[in-house]
């Protein structure tokens, strides 16, 4: 499932008997605001620029006999911090947009990663995993910024009797 996963920008996460597929895009709306009618009982929050910023995909075209080569770039972070490259060599990809489309994924999850972060909340039983999130917390300077949830943690404390959420958080 992860080599098929890996071809693609699409993550995977699973409720109940049913798997879903969601495609991240930048381009995605917040379905929640945290730190204005739902209290923000902690925040942390970190960017660093991404793992990668350059892929390189090799192939092979088997019809026409040929390797197939293909690099992407996020420039803006290449520009900072230099090239970080990670090559993937993979003989199922047979043209250079398989290969393109490949590289960019990579980038993408990589980009999502980049911003890493929780907030602790009280519960939210509407929360999903990928859902994008707004967060107002004036203590981090933050006004309605957009973050990913990467993963949610349910917990307890027995002595005050309370439950919270632990939400991490990836980039937009």
């Amino acid at each position: 499932m992860q080599k098929l996963l890996s071809l693609v920008p699409d993550v995977l996460f699973i409720e109940g008997n049913t798997a879903y597929l969601v495609n991240p895009l930048s381009s995605d709306t917040s379905v929640y605001s945290y730190g204005g009618g739902h209290a923000l009982l902690e925040g942390r929050y970190r960017r660093s620029a991404p793992g990668i910023n350059r892929v390189q995909v090799e192939g092979y075209d088997s019809v026409g006999g040929e390797p197939v080569i293909r690099d992407s770039f996020a420039w803006d972070d290449v520009e900072v911090v230099y090239d970080r490259l990670k090559q993937v060599e993979d003989k199922n990809i047979g043209s250079s947009a398989e290969a393109q489309q490949r590289g960019d994924a990579i980038l993408r999850k990589s980009e999502i990663e980049a911003v890493d972060g929780s907030i602790l909340v009280p519960v939210n039983c509407g929360q999903q995993l990928y859902d994008v999130i707004d967060i107002t917390d004036e203590r981090a300077g933050l006004d309605s910024e957009k973050k990913r949830v990467l993963s949610i943690l349910l917990g307890f404390n027995p002595q005050r009797g309370e439950y919270h959420q632990r939400l991490r958080l990836g980039a937009v």
